[in-house]
């Protein structure tokens, strides 16, 4: 099986203590969402909007210590807005992907303007993926500010991108802190249920 930019994110997710992340479905994140899946360490919890998707990822962040939203650009990722900055305030490291159009499309008028200047204001860090290659990077960069910082962070990923060959995570020590990984499989064990 080829290891993709999906795969290694949901690799990543997994290896920080993640077991569920929370998704809305929309056209620039199915190919995303499809990726993480065929990785399967983690269930895929569906939401009606990107408010209660956002919502449900900070309350699982408060109980478990981090947590992941994945959602389409736009109105997705802006409505997410009011809860993100709560996660900041909060001090939640509250992980909010979006997908995005096809990075070939901007320039032409057909991709929508990417929220990541507004959102990296009440983030520690804010990245758009921009090849398969530099993936891996990006994806430890924001990951580790997040948990570092135990702030909310936000990764855009092209549609035509997450399924991108990419090479597989080194250890998670490559990510994480020692104070946090310690902590994090514990408040994950301790009795958290969510629909299967």
């Amino acid at each position: 099986m080829t290891f993709t930019v999906g795969h290694y994110l949901a690799e990543r997710l997994t290896q920080i203590g993640l077991k569920h992340h929370f998704a809305v479905t929309g056209d620039d994140n199915l190919a995303l969402l499809d990726q993480m899946l065929a990785h399967g360490g983690m269930k895929q919890i569906y939401s009606c909007n990107e408010l209660n998707c956002s919502l449900s990822a900070e309350g699982y962040a408060r109980v478990n210590g981090a947590a992941a939203a994945i959602m389409t650009l736009g109105v997705g990722a802006t409505s997410a807005l009011n809860v993100i900055g709560e996660a900041y305030a909060e001090s939640l490291p509250v992980i909010l992907i979006s997908g995005i159009s096809n990075t070939n499309d901007e320039g032409v008028d057909r991709a929508l303007p990417s929220p990541i200047a507004i959102i990296g204001r009440i983030t520690v860090a804010a990245k758009k993926i921009t090849s398969a290659e530099t993936a891996p990077g990006q994806i430890d960069q924001v990951l580790r500010a997040a948990l570092r910082e135990k702030k909310p962070a936000y990764l855009e990923i092209p549609c035509h991108i997450a399924g991108q060959p990419c090479v597989r995570p080194s250890p998670v020590s490559a990510v994480t802190l020692d104070s946090y990984q310690s902590g994090i499989p514990e408040r994950c064990n301790r009795g958290t249920s969510l629909p299967s």
